[in-house]
């Protein structure tokens, strides 16, 4: 009997950086809809983003969304970002082919590295590859790395080690951007989104910066990736606490559309 289906394993889209029409026009509409909503999306910490010499936004960085609550958050990303260059998002197979919509924006939209349901060593090792194409290439790549079951409002899960791996192998640095009010979602919400100051996979292992990464698939790496893990664990912490106190509705407010909560389950 046939599953759910799901995306096929590898990159749909172009490593590019370049965003596309669609990219733009689809990010656009979002920005039209959330205005609509009457959504109050509040953004500290742009300073923290790379850039350039001449103060362009740079790519070939990893953007770290935490904690990953509702279906809004890649959305959030999308629109808070520059436009150029583009985000490339890895996702769950699944969730991103559950309708005719979500695949047909998928494959005008491209730039989406798949999660397949089963995966192993080989299908792990061609994310990475991919991962590490597209930001060699300039483009950001753009996930969720919490992993393990549910935290509690407030808290973040832990931090998978896959990031560890990529930012290792990559050398690129890490920027963790933690969300505030996107686990409930209705009229006139304020979501807070606040970037912190770019990490260096190297530094926060206990390695020394500049000197060659762990040897792929080594003992050295896979401690290497678990620390990266658990760092951004600690140092991301004290921010989703306080990102999601600022973003809290005041006491007593009604809240009108608390179905958009569950809108694209």
């Amino acid at each position: 009997m046939a599953g759910p289906p799901e995306l096929p394993p590898g990159l749909i889209g172009s490593a590019s950086p370049a965003p596309g029409i669609a990219y733009r026009a689809l990010r656009l509409l979002w920005r039209v809809l959330g205005a609509a909503l009457g959504l109050r999306i509040v953004v500290v910490g742009r300073e923290h983003l790379p850039a350039l010499a001449d103060g362009r936004p740079a790519g070939g960085w990893i953007a770290a969304g935490l904690p990953h609550r509702t279906w809004i958050d890649p959305f959030l990303l999308w629109v808070v970002l520059p436009a150029d260059p583009r985000l490339v998002f890895f996702g769950d197979a699944r969730t991103m082919a559950r309708s005719p919509l979500r695949r047909w924006v998928v494959r005008r939209v491209g730039g989406i590295l798949p999660i397949p349901s089963h995966g192993g060593p080989r299908s792990f090792a061609t994310h990475l590859a991919a991962g590490e194409e597209v930001l060699r290439r300039g483009a950001v790549f753009c996930l969720f790395p919490e992993s393990g079951p549910p935290a509690p409002v407030g808290e973040a899960r832990s931090i998978a080690p896959g990031l560890g791996y990529l930012a290792l192998r990559s050398g690129a640095p890490i920027v963790p951007i933690v969300l505030g009010g996107n686990h409930e979602l209705f009229l006139g919400r304020r979501i807070v989104v606040r970037i912190l100051p770019q990490v260096e996979a190297l530094t926060v292992a206990g390695l020394v910066p500049g000197t060659p990464a762990p040897r792929h698939g080594s003992r050295e790496e896979r401690t290497a990736a678990h620390r990266v893990a658990s760092a951004l664990n600690e140092i991301t912490a004290g921010a989703v606490a306080s990102t999601h106190r600022a973003a809290e509705p005041r006491p007593g407010r009604r809240k009108r559309g608390i179905r958009l909560t569950t809108l694209f389950r």
